[in-house]
């Protein structure tokens, strides 16, 4: 009985360490850029290690009544696309919205499995997210990972964070202000005169 015990205890201790060094992946948003009509976010991965990310499928979940999809960029805006190391170009991507609120991410690279390995960095952004801003107040954004593998096809697993999003919608000017604006120029011309 002992022995059966000990035997079981060593078995959890290995799973718990196997799902802590499986799950060392990070994926986050990182707000870039924000204006009263648009925000920019960037979805980074990072804690790669000896891993080569090849491929990735999500869903990111946002408030339709808040944020409007604008448009993505693939890639790092530095390092250029971890997914394409050899600037080839001819990756399969796409980002679709599926619904209100839901946007699907998806990109797969055509590069060979020895380059990736070699050549990606271990800490990059996959993507930048543009959204215009439709309304003032606060949206989540919800990764939920579809699939995400490394160069040889194996499933990798990752920890996913929300983020939540402070808009401030843009104040419309009242109607009356250009034509204020303009006759107080035509006084202080005619001061002029």
């Amino acid at each position: 009985m002992m022995k059966q015990l000990k035997a079981g205890l060593a078995g959890i201790a290995l799973y718990a360490t196997c799902s802590v060094a499986d799950a060392s992946i990070d994926l986050h948003f990182a707000p870039r850029s924000q204006t009263a009509n648009a925000i920019e976010i960037g979805l980074n991965i990072s804690g790669l290690g000896d891993d080569a990310l090849a491929t990735y499928d999500f869903n990111i979940q946002f408030d339709p009544t808040h944020l409007a999809f604008a448009g993505v960029d693939f890639g790092d805006p530095v390092l250029g696309n971890q997914l394409d190391v050899l600037n080839l170009g001819g990756n399969s991507s796409a980002a679709d919205l599926l619904a209100p609120g839901v946007l699907n991410l998806f990109e797969s690279s055509l590069d060979d499995a020895a380059d990736l390995q070699t050549l990606q960095a271990g800490n990059f952004t996959l993507a930048i997210i543009r959204f215009n801003v439709l309304s003032g107040g606060s949206s989540e954004l919800d990764l939920l990972i579809n699939g995400l593998a490394d160069a040889e096809g194996n499933a990798l697993s990752a920890n996913a964070a929300p983020l939540t999003v402070n808009t401030v919608a843009a104040v419309p000017l009242p109607g009356m202000f250009w034509p204020m604006v303009g006759g107080f120029w035509v006084v202080l011309m005619r001061r002029r005169s």
